[in-house]
């Protein structure tokens, strides 16, 4: 079968700290609060389905192994017989996460044999002055464990003000949390192993020894910010917004116009639609589409009769 465009069938998780305000877009109807709509993955158990074409019905999971070449390229991190290196989510957060903590590659292979978890957070919304935790001031573990005996983690706790429009980088290993009244796209490694070191009273698990092994004690480091213009014409920004080992996030808006992209990588593109709506070709978006593009796709055009503004990602 000729590989093509495919969209997915989010896989919706219900959160104690989640919100109602995307579940329009997902269509979803449930009292619950939903804190994340993952758009693609690849984990066991929650991989994402096909909605669109003759491979409708088919996982991601499973679109990886039949068809790696396309589905998985032939990058560094897309090597056949691998799961999809990538997961892709929208969060609501009505109330705070959990302050919490991802392992590295290596201590999550030694510890869980799963992947690592560094992850980037594209702010779609927020509450005003809203802010989130990133980083902390303990300066050792000594000073760790003393502040988690006398119940005083959150004065540690570096807190950093957010923008809309705003990509943020969270590499693994570093302590952080999303709090209440921030909507977001986050785009990760594969992985979701979490070590929670505070949860404002709930009554949940904390994993406070492996979340201290995983924590460094280094001076907090300034957000980083690699954002550049690739192109700007004819009602059309493109935005390079970061670059790691794991993952490149551009940002593309268009106004009532087309646009070509050349790929040049050997590995799939993945586009998730944060606002407006338009086409890929001929196949049509809205906010919350996640369309996961062959390896093989040499250019693709981009076309709105209005607005139109949407993450393109890879790796290699």
């Amino acid at each position: 079968m000729r590989a093509y465009p495919v969209k997915f069938a989010p896989v919706i998780k219900p959160r104690v700290w989640g919100g109602d305000e995307l579940k329009k877009s997902f269509g979803v109807e449930t009292s619950e609060p939903i804190g994340e709509y993952w758009v693609l993955s690849g984990l066991e158990g929650d991989a994402s389905a096909v909605v669109n074409g003759p491979l409708a019905g088919k996982t991601l999971t499973e679109l990886a192994a039949e068809m790696p070449q396309e589905y998985l390229g032939s990058g560094l991190r897309g090597q056949a017989g691998q799961p999809f290196p990538l997961l892709i989510k929208f969060l609501e957060a009505r109330e705070h996460l959990s302050v919490q903590i991802h392992p590295d590659d290596e201590q999550a292979q030694a510890w869980e044999g799963s992947l690592g978890k560094t992850e980037a957070w594209y702010i779609l919304d927020h509450d005003p002055g809203a802010t989130v935790i990133y980083g902390h001031t303990f300066p050792d573990a000594e000073a760790y464990w003393q502040a988690v005996r006398e119940k005083r983690v959150t004065e540690y706790l570096r807190e950093v003000e957010i923008a809309r429009d705003q990509l943020i980088f969270v590499p693994s290993r570093t302590l952080h949390a999303l709090k209440a009244g921030t909507v977001l796209i986050e785009i990760q490694q594969s992985s979701d192993i979490t070590y929670r070191v505070y949860d404002w009273e709930r009554p949940r698990e904390l994993h406070l020894e492996k979340a201290a092994l995983a924590m460094t004690y280094d001076e907090p480091a300034p957000l980083p910010d690699q954002r550049r213009t690739l192109l700007e014409k004819n009602n059309l920004s493109h935005e390079h917004l970061h670059t790691c080992p794991y993952f490149t996030i551009e940002k593309l808006t268009l106004q009532n116009t087309s646009h070509t992209l050349q790929k040049n990588h050997p590995t799939p593109d993945i586009l998730v639609v944060a606002e407006g709506e338009g086409t890929l070709d001929s196949l049509p978006l809205k906010p919350g589409d996640t369309v996961l593009l062959p390896a093989s796709t040499a250019a693709y055009t981009l076309t709105t009769p209005a607005h139109l503004k949407l993450l393109r990602t890879y790796y290699v």
